[in-house]
C-alpha cells in the first residue's frame, strides 16, 4: 500500500457564476497517510468542503493533481468515478442522506446493491454492523421512525458496508446533541480498531477535531497550517491553535 492514501499537489477549485470567478481551493498541497485520522478545519468558505467533495470524486479540481493511493484520479471518466466511490469510499453526510422508503437494513445494503455485490458475506457484514451499533432493534424500521443519533448510526453503517479504504464525513455531527456526538465518535473510534481505514472528517467543532490524529486547517481556500492533536492538551488548547492559524 502506497505510504499516502491522498496526495494533493497544488489543487485549485474554481467556479463559474453569471457574473463572476469564486475560487474555492487556492493552490492545495497536502498528504494523508494511509491508516490516518485527520480533521479538516476552517471558518463557512474556507474551501472544507469542497475539499472533500474532490477526495470523493464528487466533483473535479480545475488544476492540480489528487492521487488516491498512488492512483491519479485525473484522468477517469464518470463511469471510473462512480465505481471508485462504491468500491473505495464510504461517505458520511450531516444530513445522513437515508432513502425514506427503506429500512435501516435496506439502507445499510444500498451500495452493495448498487454496485451488484450483495451476497451473503455483505448481508452477513450488514448485520454484524447494523448489531454492531446497537440497531438491531430497529433494523426494519424506516428513518422517520429514528432518533437523529440512531439515523446517523444507520449512515455510519451504510459507509462502512463495502468495507472502503477512504471514510469521508462532513460535518458528522452537526445535527446530534452533545450526548449523541459524543456517542458518535466513541463508535467511530471502536470500529475504526477493528477495521482500520483512511479518515477525512471536515468539522468547525474542536471536540470533535480532538478525536484525529492531525488537523489540518484551511483559510480562504488554502492551508494555513496543520498540527498533531497530540500536542494540544484538550479540546480547549486544540481551539485555542485553531484561532491562532485563522488570523
Amino acid at each position: 500500500m502506497p505510504p499516502y492514501a491522498i496526495e494533493l499537489n497544488e489543487v485549485k477549485k474554481t467556479y463559474q457564476s453569471a457574473s463572476q470567478q469564486v475560487e474555492a481551493l487556492r493552490g492545495v498541497t497536502l498528504q494523508i497517510g494511509s491508516g490516518e485520522f485527520v480533521a479538516i478545519m476552517g471558518a463557512s468558505g474556507s474551501g472544507k468542503s469542497t475539499l472533500l467533495h474532490l477526495c470523493a470524486l464528487l466533483d473535479r479540481p480545475t488544476s492540480g493533481t489528487l492521487k488516491v493511493n498512488g492512483q491519479d484520479l485525473s484522468g477517469l471518466t464518470e463511469r471510473q468515478c462512480v465505481e471508485f466511490r462504491r468500491h473505495q469510499v464510504g461517505l458520511i453526510f450531516q444530513q445522513f442522506n437515508l432513502i425514506p422508503n427503506l429500512s435501516v437494513r435496506d439502507n445499510v445494503l444500498l451500495p452493495a446493491r448498487l454496485a451488484g455485490t450483495c451476497d451473503q458475506k455483505v448481508v452477513d457484514r450488514a448485520v454484524h454492523l447494523i448489531d454492531r451499533l446497537g440497531l438491531s432493534a430497529r433494523q426494519l424500521h424506516k428513518p422517520d421512525a429514528l432518533s437523529g443519533g440512531e439515523q446517523q448510526r444507520t449512515a455510519i453503517a451504510r459507509a462502512l458496508v463495502m468495507r472502503p479504504a477512504l471514510l469521508l464525513a462532513d460535518e458528522p455531527t452537526g445535527n446530534l446533541d452533545s450526548a449523541n456526538a459524543r456517542h458518535f465518535w466513541s463508535l467511530l473510534s471502536d470500529m475504526l480498531e477493528e477495521s482500520p481505514l483512511t479518515v477525512v472528517v471536515v468539522t468547525h467543532e474542536p471536540a470533535a477535531a480532538a478525536e484525529a490524529d492531525r488537523v489540518v486547517v484551511l483559510r480562504d481556500g488554502a492551508v494555513a497550517g496543520q498540527f498533531d492533536v497530540e500536542e494540544a492538551k484538550d479540546a480547549g488548547e486544540l481551539a485555542a491553535r485553531y484561532q491562532l492559524l485563522t488570523r
